[in-house]
């Protein structure tokens, strides 16, 4: 899988945890902690009063790009809103500013404001990549930048998820906020995602085992290809597999059995190239099996709860026609 696909799959987990107002706000709170920069902006924010900006994904043109917008209130009781803007990335950007720029633009907009409509934007970046990156400091290095004063036409600040305090993860009272900050900080290293399961396991715990499921199975389709095999096996074993407990087939276990198949398969037709080249496509082509059929489950279980057909869609990547037919 390329890096642009990485991306996308780490976007469809953000947008699907952070896009809930409440969720976002755990996110931020747990971040503040241990981000200076980040409680400053927020400092004059009521966060309670998040309110999503769901036309984002229409007006912006490239389409999903824009992750997470909101409007707030400010403290004090004063009738302003703030645009906030929560941009996720799993690797470095060069045009990162300049795209949040044209999001404070088209995005962050009051449809009742008869003078001035656009809200005072604060851009968060929230970044997960494999190695440090700070677009701020690359800014303020350009020439534009030291003649503009070095500041951008919004306020922005980068929060490093590496740098996630997992102590406020484990005192947050949001778990699934909580147990995504942990997966996509260590989306990129198995080892130490391996590590942080027994707190993620006592966040598990505060969910009930309908969400606990779903979490799991959202974790293991966008991130399961880059925390390792091993890492997912350890993560499923944190929580009693669903088919265990409720006597079905589970998405996750439909998946493990068709990699499984599929090894098996890779094994057969790989002898006459040999063996370690079979037994990977099998692993390829097991695994891509697997999360289509995973696909397919969440859909239906989505389709069964009465969610509309075109964020089902957006949520899976399936065709509406394809949800119908299920």
């Amino acid at each position: 899988m390329n890096q642009s696909q990485s991306n996308r799959d780490h976007d469809g987990l953000f947008r699907y945890e952070y896009s809930e107002p409440k969720n976002a706000k755990a996110l931020l709170d747990i971040c503040r902690t241990s981000n200076r920069n980040l409680d400053v902006m927020l400092a004059d924010v009521n966060l309670d009063t998040l309110e999503r900006i769901p036309e984002g994904y229409n007006e912006v043109g490239e389409r999903g790009e824009a992750d997470v917008c909101f409007k707030a209130k400010i403290f004090g009781g004063k009738e302003i809103n703030v645009g906030i803007l929560m941009e996720h990335k799993s690797k470095s950007d060069k045009k990162v500013l300049e795209q949040i720029g044209r999001y404070a633009i088209r995005l962050m907009r009051d449809r009742g404001a008869d003078i001035f409509s656009w809200f005072p934007t604060k851009a968060i970046i929230i970044y997960n990549g494999r190695t440090s990156w700070d677009p701020l400091a690359e800014y303020r290095k350009k020439e534009r930048a030291k003649f503009n004063g070095a500041d951008l036409p919004y306020e922005c600040v980068l929060v490093n998820l590496a740098d996630v305090n997992e102590n406020a993860c484990l005192s947050s009272n949001t778990p699934s906020a909580a147990i995504v900050a942990i997966a996509m900080k260590y989306a990129f290293n198995p080892e130490g995602f391996k590590a942080a399961i027994p707190k993620v396991e006592e966040l598990l715990h505060r969910l009930p085992n309908d969400e606990q499921a779903i979490l799991i199975e959202k974790i293991v389709l966008y991130l399961g290809e880059y925390i390792g095999e091993k890492t997912v096996e350890d993560l499923q074993m944190a929580w009693q597999s669903i088919g265990q407990k409720y006597g079905f087939v589970s998405a996750g276990d439909a998946r493990r059995a068709a990699e499984k198949e599929g090894r098996a398969k890779g094994h057969q037709e790989g002898r006459a190239e040999g063996l370690a080249e079979g037994r990977a496509e099998g692993r390829a082509e097991g695994r891509a099996e697997g999360i289509r059929q995973e696909k397919f489950s969440l859909a239906k279980g989505f389709r069964d709860e009465g969610v509309p057909l075109n964020i089902i869609a957006k949520q899976t990547g399936l065709t509406i026609n394809e949800i119908k037919a299920l």
